[in-house]
């Protein structure tokens, strides 16, 4: 399950990134997006199961105890046993491109879920896709930050990071529109310990 879900998840956010990108674009050539996209992935052991309230405590590499609480949307919880391994696997893609002089983009947001099966090993993942025109309201290249102003008229400052981005970043002016997508897909999943 936790294989497809993950390919499942990865596909439709990064694959679908550019898409989302140009959708309802102005011009009939538009020009392609800069795409960024990076994988994180945590495995950290079960220490302590506390079933009533639905807690789980576990170390990672760091051997650091963290509390995670695992709502319903956890199907199987009563599987969770000291010693299984927690895996989370986490991606994100962001599509930027220059807006066409006079174009509009709608917001859109787009949101999944999946969970495990009755019966089946603890999972569950979770992604979307949201898509939307900022203005560029200051720029600082040296320390690769960009403020913007979206949808919400709510001014945002951000730190690029990406190489390809912060390439992008340096052919931005204040007043710029950009078309903007951002995808997040995580997945959590519980395998039972080596024996």
């Amino acid at each position: 399950m936790f294989a497809t879900l993950s390919a499942r998840l990865r596909h439709g956010a990064v694959l679908a990134l550019p898409l989302l990108a140009l959708i309802g674009c102005a011009t009939p050539t538009p020009e392609p997006p800069v795409v960024a996209s990076s994988t994180r992935e945590m495995v950290a052991a079960v220490d302590r199961v506390d079933a009533r309230t639905r807690t789980i405590v576990v170390r990672g590499p760091d051997n650091k105890p963290q509390t995670l609480q695992l709502g319903p949307e956890i199907r199987n919880f009563d599987q969770i046993r000291r010693g299984d391994r927690v895996r989370l696997h986490y991606e994100e893609a962001v599509a930027v491109r220059m807006a066409p002089r006079g174009s509009r983009m709608e917001p859109e947001t787009v949101v999944g879920a999946a969970r495990a099966e009755p019966g089946a090993r603890p999972a569950a993942g979770a992604a979307a896709a949201t898509r939307a025109q900022v203005r560029i309201t200051a720029l600082d290249t040296a320390n690769n930050t960009v403020s913007f102003v979206g949808p919400s008229r709510v001014e945002r400052t951000v730190a690029v990071r990406a190489p390809e981005l912060q390439a992008f970043l340096r052919t931005l002016s204040v007043g710029d529109r950009v078309d903007v997508a951002i995808a997040e897909a995580v997945a959590i999943r519980v395998e039972p310990a080596e024996r």
